[in-house]
């Protein structure tokens, strides 16, 4: 499922979780959720979802399906995520007998054994994102602050020597380092 989603999409950021296997109704099934965020993702309204069955792509009825429900149900705002962010969502669910709402097999039944398990995939991945955000947000927080404490320390360093009556000003570089060297770890 990874190296699909690479290949066709290649995000920024990929997070793939499959959970355990599980049953409802005494068939066994077991749900893969994936997200991708950035890269070739259409970037639109609202969040992109592929459905699929054992492999095979679900095109037909996605508002129907219980995989589209639960992605509404979600409070995305708890994982830093807006739905006009480029995220594509990725749910298959791979069983001996899958739960098709219709003749037509175009949609997922929401059974609430299915529901659960792709709700707890989905809560999993939108947390591998929310990392992966944060941590994107820190680093430009920490940029921005070097470029601000780069352009102003030398001017401080000036004035510090004037009000203290030095002649030399401060070998301020070494500060710099420090400061770079600390914004990187």
């Amino acid at each position: 499922m990874e190296a699909g989603i690479l290949k066709e999409l290649n995000p920024e950021f990929i997070a793939v979780y499959q959970r355990k296997p599980s049953t409802y109704s005494g068939h066994p099934f077991i749900v893969e959720t994936a997200i991708a965020y950035g890269g070739n993702v259409p970037k639109k309204g609202d969040f992109t979802l592929y459905r699929f069955a054992n492999r095979i792509p679900l095109l037909y009825d996605e508002v129907s399906d219980v995989s589209w429900k639960i992605i509404k149900s979600i409070n995305w705002r708890r994982y830093k995520v807006t739905p006009d962010m480029p995220i594509a969502i990725l749910v298959h669910l791979c069983s001996t007998k899958v739960p098709y709402k219709t003749v037509g097999k175009e949609f997922i039944a929401d059974r609430p054994e299915v529901k659960r398990e792709i709700l707890n995939g989905l809560r999993e991945v939108a947390r591998q994102l929310q990392r992966f955000l944060s941590r994107r947000e820190h680093v430009e927080k920490a940029r921005r602050r070097l470029v601000t404490i780069s352009k102003y320390l030398p001017k401080i360093a000036a004035y510090s020597t004037e009000l203290a009556e030095k002649e030399k000003p401060p070998d301020i570089e070494k500060l710099l380092k420090s400061v770079k060297k600390f914004e990187e770890d």
